[in-house]
C-alpha cells in the first residue's frame, strides 16, 4: 500500500511539474514574438529601433534557448537560429523590406512554438 501511495505521489508530482514547464514555456517564447512582431512593424518607420527591438528578441531567444532545448523539437530551433542569423545580416546591409519580412516570419514560429508547448488542453491528452 505504501508503494501504492508513493507511486501516486510520484506522479502527482510529475504531473505538476510537466504543467509548469509547459506554462514556463509560453511565458518565454510569448513576448520574444511580441517584440519581433513590434520590430517588423516599426521597420520602415524607424529602422535603428527595429533593429534594436529584434536585438533584444534574439538575445531573449538565445537566454531561453537551453530551457526550450530540453523540452521541444530541435528542427523548428535550428530554424528559428538560422532565422536570427539572417535577421542580422538583413540589418547590416540595411535591407528593411526582407528584414520586415523576416521578423514577420520569425514571429509568426515563435508564437508557433509556444502553441504548441504552451498550456493548451490538446497538449495534456
Amino acid at each position: 500500500m505504501k508503494r501504492s501511495i508513493f507511486g501516486f505521489g510520484l506522479l502527482a508530482v510529475l504531473l505538476l511539474a510537466s504543467l509548469g514547464v509547459t506554462e514556463w514555456m509560453d511565458t518565454l517564447h510569448s513576448p520574444i514574438a511580441d517584440c519581433l512582431q513590434q520590430a517588423q512593424a516599426l521597420a520602415e518607420k524607424d529602422p535603428a529601433g527595429a533593429a534594436a527591438l529584434a536585438q533584444q528578441a534574439e538575445t531573449a531567444w538565445r537566454n531561453a534557448e537551453p530551457f526550450s532545448a530540453c523540452f521541444a523539437d530541435h528542427n523548428p530551433m535550428e530554424e528559428i537560429g538560422q532565422e536570427f542569423a539572417q535577421l542580422e545580416i538583413f540589418a547590416d546591409r540595411e535591407e528593411w523590406v526582407a528584414f520586415a519580412a523576416s521578423c514577420g516570419s520569425l514571429a509568426e514560429k515563435v508564437q508557433a512554438m509556444s502553441d504548441a508547448h504552451g498550456l493548451k488542453w490538446r497538449n495534456i491528452f
